[in-house]
């Protein structure tokens, strides 16, 4: 790559807060070891069960992360956008197969860091291993959390801490400021949350109607991020239920 394409690819990384947090000469080493795919909407991009093939980013486009859930079926696991990374367990491990399917939601362009690549990268200097290791290390925090919630909450609980661990993976990724983007439609949050669109939809509602989140056209809109975090929310001055801050996110990947 040249000097301006690899510019290119740090303008569209950097704002994710794992690789815009990486030493520099750690982020050009990845990128100029990388390369650039293009893939069309439906194309898949890793298959669960298959082997690991290396380290990998969105540039550009949605990706559905994917879990085989039984014969013909398959178990929504998240919708990630542009910074958002996958592979790294498989990388990190050197795991003799990928653990989960990332399959192209729109047309999608992806850097790839081959598994070699990366190798040399940790065998060169092993204090860049580390650096790596955060992205899957916190991503397995916040993962665990979702199950936990999965198995012991009641649904309403169970949404909230949902839609609150969903926007800590899109801070993670994009950096926003104010209002977060979820690129979920309603059936997609249901499917995650583990219940009926039927039962989602009045939880929604209220959300929506205490001010937390807005919804759209495969899209839900999260307005008060902070307020998500909270277990006991309280009545502001309007009669709307805000929260203390928000505990600062962990640096996170997939």
């Amino acid at each position: 790559m040249d000097t301006n394409e690899l510019r290119r690819l740090s303008d569209r990384l950097t704002p994710g807060r794992w690789f815009g947090g990486l030493p520099a000469e750690l982020q050009q080493l990845i990128l100029s070891g990388s390369r650039v795919r293009d893939y069309a909407k439906g194309q898949v991009i890793t298959l669960e069960g298959q082997a690991t093939t290396g380290l990998r980013a969105v540039l550009e486009g949605q990706v559905r992360m994917v879990r085989q859930a039984g014969v013909g079926d398959e178990g929504l696991i998240y919708v990630g956008e542009q910074g958002f990374w996958f592979g790294e367990y498989a990388v990190l491990m050197d795991a003799p197969e990928v653990l989960v399917s990332v399959i192209a939601r729109t047309k999608a362009r992806i850097l790839f860091l081959p598994k070699t690549e990366f190798e040399r990268i940790v065998r060169d200097e092993p204090r860049y291993f580390r650096d790596f290791a955060k992205l899957a290390l916190a991503r397995a925090a916040v993962f665990l959390k979702a199950y936990v919630q999965a198995s012991s909450l009641a649904p309403e609980t169970r949404l909230r801490g949902q839609l609150a661990l969903l926007t800590q993976l899109k801070l993670e990724e994009q950096s926003p400021q104010g209002a977060v983007d979820l690129p979920l439609s309603q059936a997609d949050l249901a499917a995650i949350v583990g219940v009926s669109r039927q039962t989602i939809n009045p939880m929604l509602g209220r959300l929506a109607d205490q001010g937390l989140i807005e919804l759209g056209f495969r899209r839900i809109r999260v307005l008060q991020p902070r307020a998500l975090f909270a277990e006991d929310p309280v009545p502001n001055a309007r009669g709307r239920r805000h929260a203390p801050p928000m505990p600062k996110a962990a640096t996170l990947s997939t």
